[in-house]
């Protein structure tokens, strides 16, 4: 009973070999064949062909053919004198890596001192990897110059699946999603551009940080980090922090103000990323002949008063300033300051000698 028990497992072992196995085929040690076997998925493990009928008078062996590779994945389980052999895996056929030597799995079982029979065997794709970015990290620079549609940014994700259907990836930007930036999809080189979509401006912000990810169709995903350096593009014009200045000074004293509000006179680059330096200039005195009376620092923008101003004949004059930036004269910035001219005690009183007289008589 217990024998009978053992030849019943043998049986169904040796059924469910054949039925794992691709097919079933025969060697011919004289003319040699060539069979294509059916086609398996991608990570097959499991027995590739059973050979049957094998002659006793004959000695068969697994050899390569035109794969070297081929033989880390496969065996052949067979004894002289067998009637039959089996080609099994001995480890999951990976297609990614076959492709390296051949297009197909190929051997062959030949025939000591014979014929070699060849097999192909075709692997079909199954999408078991996943997209991986180039870089963990994306850095760029863009001018707040930049136009809008210009790509400021290309991200590129490898999926080293065989089939365009299981190449293809899906990117997107992860919330929270920058207002300025979109992604462009690269359909011939399966990567993603980042345009600009709205312009940027450097005195809003100066970074963005982002993540992008590629997917697959299965699901399968990376993420990659976009760091976005906002450089400041030299299109503003300079300005004062004021647009009217007023000071004073004493009737007769030259020399600098003895006050000014609400402070002292200063422009600057309105790129406040690039900053250049501004130059001063006095475009019109108001009345027109006190022209002569007002000079300016260039560099600081520090007004003096040249010649003595009498209170008597003007209590206030108009004085046009403008600031020009030093390497480009057609950006400018215009402030008015207001003089006023502070009376002293200058003249001394006269005496009406008729009204005198009158007094005395």
């Amino acid at each position: 009973m217990a024998l009978f028990s053992v030849l019943i497992i043998l049986v169904c072992l040796h059924v469910d070999s054949v039925r794992s196995a691709i097919g079933s085929t025969e060697v011919d040690c004289v003319s040699g064949t060539y069979t294509t076997l059916n086609t398996v998925d991608e990570e097959f493990e499991g027995d590739i062909e059973i050979i049957t009928n094998i002659s006793p008078y004959v000695r068969l062996v697994l050899e390569p053919h035109l794969c070297g590779l081929c033989m880390n994945y496969l065996e052949l389980v067979y004894s002289d004198g067998d009637s039959t052999a089996i080609v099994r895996t001995i480890k999951p056929l990976d297609l990614e890596a076959i492709k390296m030597s051949a297009d197909a799995v190929y051997y062959s079982i030949s025939c000591v001192r014979g014929a070699k029979n060849i097999r192909t065997l075709y692997i079909a794709d199954i999408n078991d990897n996943p997209p991986i970015f180039q870089s963990k990290s994306y850095t760029g620079t863009v001018s707040d110059g930049t136009p809008v549609g210009w790509v400021v940014q290309k991200v590129t994700a490898i999926d080293k699946d065989m089939t365009l259907e299981n190449k293809r990836l899906t990117y997107s930007i992860l919330p929270p999603v920058p207002e300025n930036f979109g992604l462009r999809y690269d359909l011939q080189n399966n990567a993603a551009d980042i345009e600009l979509i709205k312009p940027v401006n450097y005195n809003n912000v100066q970074q963005y940080v982002f993540m992008v990810e590629a997917k697959d169709k299965g699901g399968l995903r990376d993420t990659t980090t976009i760091t976005l350096t906002i450089e400041d593009f030299d299109n503003l014009n300079p300005y004062f922090d004021h647009c009217l200045y007023k000071a004073s000074i004493e009737e007769n004293q030259i020399g600098l103000f003895s006050d000014i509000t609400p402070e002292p006179i200063k422009a600057q680059d309105g790129d406040t990323g690039i900053n250049e330096p501004v130059v001063y200039s006095i475009t019109s005195v108001i009345p027109n002949e006190y022209q002569n009376s007002f000079e300016i620092d260039r560099n600081t923008g520090v007004i003096s008063v040249t010649a003595a101003l009498d209170r008597e004949q003007t209590g206030q004059i108009t004085v046009a300033i403008q600031a020009t930036q030093q390497n480009d004269a057609s950006k400018t910035a215009d402030a008015v300051v207001l003089v006023t001219i502070v009376d002293v005690t200058d003249n001394p009183p006269k005496i009406d000698q008729g009204v005198h007289s009158s007094h005395l008589a």
